[in-house]
């Protein structure tokens, strides 16, 4: 459902792209820039940048004002679920309290997003895209370039079915952080429930996707169990797919039989629930390994003489963040040499 949601906001931007697209042709179509001074160029930018600026402003609000609805919905979800799941009436935390944690609690993601609230998420990609075509405008110019160049460098070619222009790096982009945001959303919603049923909910475990796109750091923490409050939350990274399912005294009772969606080297299907990530991979072909976590750490993965539970364990430090391999070399040498892997040379 979660997937559903995200293509639609995702395909929404569309919309927004072709009225850029409109905007940029009108404005570079009238005279050619070549002939303008510096100055004059900056006042041409600036009159530019402010109306590319309303128009990824537009979609930001449209795609702030969904997200309070998923975030919603997902709440409601939530708690039907532990209803149907426990035989009670569980709590649903009011609207309010779902707004304003949406709002409130930073994302966890690595990198330069990482700490930022929502809004500032999405305010910043709004000021990025504004300024990546204002800057090919700008460089365009600084290149001696015609307009009609200049208008190619942002809509991309033919040649390429306009992949390879500003505007796609955009809607990539856009992409990306609606996803993510998404992903916060439903998160943060999905833990102020099980917050407001915490009498009968004890934690949660981690849940993530089982196919070889899976993160480092996504793959160690499947299947790890937190108590509420006290340990990492999706979307780790930009584009996380991740998710949470709470933990309960009967767990481990709806936990028989159930079965988990996997996508290995004979496609998808379904695999015993219980498994994690680096248990489902043990399962898979030695290319498959290979692709999944590169030559090296796929060779320690199947000769280092480590169950697949204990090598997951090595894959991340305190703080949850990947250990690179000669990280992994100084916490578990003997893995290495049972392997007989040694660090910058080919896995044999």
């Amino acid at each position: 459902m979660l997937e559903r949601l995200k293509a639609g906001e995702v395909k929404k931007f569309e919309k927004y792209l072709r009225q850029i697209d409109k905007l940029v042709r009108e404005q570079l179509t009238r005279k050619e820039l070549t002939t303008y001074s510096r100055d004059r160029l900056e006042q041409f930018l600036a009159r530019v940048d402010g109306k590319l600026l309303e128009i990824y402003k537009a979609y930001g609000d449209l795609v702030q004002a969904d997200l309070v609805d998923i975030a919603l919905y997902e709440s409601t979800f939530e708690a039907n679920s532990l209803s149907n799941a426990l035989s009670i009436d569980a709590v649903v935390p009011s609207n309010t309290v779902i707004r304003a944690a949406v709002f409130s609690y930073p994302l966890q993601v690595k990198g330069i997003d990482g700490g930022k609230l929502l809004k500032s998420f999405v305010s910043g990609w709004t000021r990025t895209e504004t300024m990546r075509v204002t800057n090919t405008i700008r460089l365009g110019f600084g290149q001696g370039q015609t307009n009609a160049q200049i208008i190619q460098a942002i809509r991309g070619t033919a040649a390429q079915n306009f992949t390879d222009g500003a505007l796609a790096v955009s809607n990539r982009n856009a992409a990306s952080v609606v996803q993510t945001a998404i992903q916060h959303v439903a998160t943060t919603a999905r833990m102020e429930t099980l917050k407001a049923n915490s009498d009968v909910v004890l934690g949660y475990r981690w849940v993530s996707t089982l196919d070889r796109k899976t993160s480092q750091q996504c793959k160690g923490l499947d299947g790890m169990r937190f108590d509420l409050g006290k340990g990492p939350l999706p979307p780790a990274h930009i584009n996380c797919r991740s998710t949470t399912v709470p933990t309960t005294r009967l767990s481990e009772l709806f936990a028989k039989d159930a079965t988990r969606a996997s996508v290995g080297d004979n496609g998808g299907a379904q695999v015993d629930a219980s498994l994690n990530y680096y248990e489902w991979l043990a399962t898979q072909p030695a290319s498959f390994q290979d692709h999944a976590l590169g030559p090296v750490r796929a060779k320690l993965f199947r000769d280092g003489g480590l169950t697949p539970e204990k090598f997951a364990k090595l894959q991340l430090d305190k703080s949850f963040k990947p250990l690179t391999l000669a990280q992994l070399k100084a916490a578990e040498p003997d893995m290495f040499i049972r392997a007989g892997v040694t660090l910058g040379a080919p896995p044999g």
